[in-house]
């Protein structure tokens, strides 16, 4: 009996890892349907360099709930709707606690926890080997979610959740 339950445990943990490994079962459904609402990104090679960002004139960086307004303000303004604004915002708030010049454990920093290839081309993108503004920040994560193909399930959604996974997964280098 006990073999019984733990190989229904396996079997269980091993269809919830199939579900997870793309953007969700309704995606696959939309695919033989697909809604005319949400036109798709066109294509970016992803190597092109992102646009350089405009200049702000405050260089200290925002409290947490000032980069929070700030976030909102700057992702309304740049066409995002209500649900993707809400799974950025968690994402940043899980991230970085809103705290756009932190640096966490391994190498990871600044709102979004870049690292690696990716914190080298925001430094790059933001002409700073420091703290980059946060809306220099935000206009990087904007181009990352526009121009790399891992981020395909965000425009894809159309819950918070399911926007909040797609940006968990494209971070994470995952895909859809």
């Amino acid at each position: 009996m006990r073999q019984v339950r733990t190989w229904a445990a396996v079997a269980a943990w091993i269809s919830v890892a199939q579900l997870l490994s793309g953007c969700s079962v309704v995606e696959r459904f939309q695919s033989l349907f697909p809604p005319t609402q949400l036109p798709p990104q066109p294509p970016v090679p992803v190597e092109a360099a992102p646009p350089s960002p405009p200049q702000s004139e405050s260089l200290a960086p925002p409290s947490p709930a000032e980069a929070q307004a700030e976030m909102t303000q700057w992702l309304h303004e740049h066409g995002y709707k209500s649900f993707q604004i809400s799974a950025i915002l968690g994402d940043a708030r899980d991230e970085s606690g809103f705290n756009p010049c932190i640096h966490g454990p391994g190498g990871f920093s600044y709102t979004f926890q870049w690292s690696g290839r990716r914190l080298v081309q925001l430094h790059e993108f933001a002409h700073t080997n420091g703290c980059p503004q946060l809306h220099v920040q935000m206009a990087f994560a904007d181009w990352e979610l526009r121009n790399q193909p891992q981020f395909a399930c965000f425009w894809n959604a159309t819950t918070a959740g399911e926007a909040y996974a797609a940006l968990r997964r494209g971070f994470g280098r995952g895909s859809c």
